[in-house]
């Protein structure tokens, strides 16, 4: 986010703590990885492990063959999750054949579950991963969709473990085929080469420079010809007020141990919630603005909710994140992954 803020401000303790796990859990089970092995992958979701979304999404990863891709995403459904996790009770999983992946697991959890256990459980060989993608959803998390995102909830889980990551999501709540995430699966592995820095303008040593952020990708459907380019955005304020319907249909008894306790008391009123009436925000350089004008949007996204205090500002603790020099470094991969798709970028220059 280059006009909110990127919610990270610069705490060297908060710094400090996240570079010291990061250390910690790549170099857990290092296991003389040498530097010229494949880069690992992990990739999650909100919409099931079986979502074509991302099953494109390794597939497109492979193809390019530069990366081993591990996955680990929620059994079904679970969209509109946020951040949530599970506690008090076992979390279940078991493997699952994703075509492509070298291993992969289903979780009866919720999306931040799954990023969680794959990073610090003992279902993987090697648990040690340079980058975790969560996606390609199906629909936009642009605006105010960040903060109820099972998408974004699994890239920040792997931020909070000092992990790089991305949260992609294709704007087409419609797309049921793997066909459809084509441009989108195409776009997000140009922005994990230049993250990566494997691309011509890119270094791998700035990978170490997004600890602690989630960079948040929005692609507008249709056909790769159709997307602009990239453009660097910032978070914009659009929002979907929901419609709650009253439902009047009996619920089966064995629909739970607590809906069935619920639903016996006196007076209770069951309702569906529903998308309703939609706020949006196309001011310029946000990311619903780009994505409506055929960009796909790229949008920094941080750790911290607080705002700046006012004396923060005066010690020049202001929009640059707890790594300085980020925002500037995301604009030349930007840069740098239009070139390698033989787009445009825009928005960088605002850095």
């Amino acid at each position: 986010m280059l006009i909110i803020a990127f919610g990270l401000h610069r705490d060297f303790k908060l710094y400090a703590k996240i570079q010291q796990f990061s250390e910690v859990h790549t170099c857990r089970k290092d296991s003389g990885r040498r530097s010229m092995d494949k880069k690992r992958i992990l990739v999650s979701n909100d919409d099931g492990i079986n979502a074509p979304g991302l099953q494109a999404l390794v597939a497109e990863l492979v193809k390019e063959d530069f990366c081993t891709v591990c996955v680990c995403g929620p059994s079904g459904e679970q969209s509109g999750q946020s951040h949530a996790i599970t506690l008090g009770k076992p979390l279940a999983c078991f493997p699952i054949n994703v075509p492509g992946a070298q291993q992969s697991y289903a979780v009866v959890g919720s999306p931040a579950d799954s990023v969680m256990l794959a990073l610090n459980g003992p279902i993987f060989e090697d648990p040690a991963f340079d980058l975790v993608i969560s996606g390609i959803n199906r629909g936009d998390n642009c605006g105010l969709h960040v903060i109820y995102s099972g998408t974004v909830g699994a890239a920040r889980e792997a931020a909070c473990k000092g992990l790089p990551s991305l949260a992609v999501s294709l704007d087409n709540v419609r797309g049921k085929s793997i066909e459809e995430y084509a441009a989108a699966s195409t776009y997000t592995v140009a922005l994990v080469k230049a993250v990566l820095g494997l691309l011509e303008g890119t270094e791998p040593a700035w990978l170490k420079k997004m600890i602690g952020c989630v960079i948040n990708v929005n692609v507008p459907a249709g056909p790769l010809h159709g997307i602009k380019g990239l453009h660097l955005t910032h978070q914009g304020a659009a929002c979907v007020f929901p419609t709650f319907r009253e439902v009047f249909q009996e619920v089966p008894q064995d629909a739970g141990a607590v809906t069935s306790s619920v639903i016996s008391m006196p007076g209770t009123r069951t309702f569906r919630n529903a998308a309703g009436d939609m706020r949006w925000d196309d001011t310029l350089g946000s990311d619903t603005w780009a994505v409506h004008q055929g960009w796909a949007s790229v949008t920094p996204l941080g750790l911290r909710s607080d705002i700046a205090l006012h004396q923060e500002k005066e010690r020049g603790v202001g929009a640059h994140d707890i790594n300085g020099a980020f925002p500037e470094l995301l604009g030349a991969m930007v840069e740098a992954a239009a070139k390698s798709l033989g787009v445009t970028a825009q928005g960088c220059s605002r850095l």
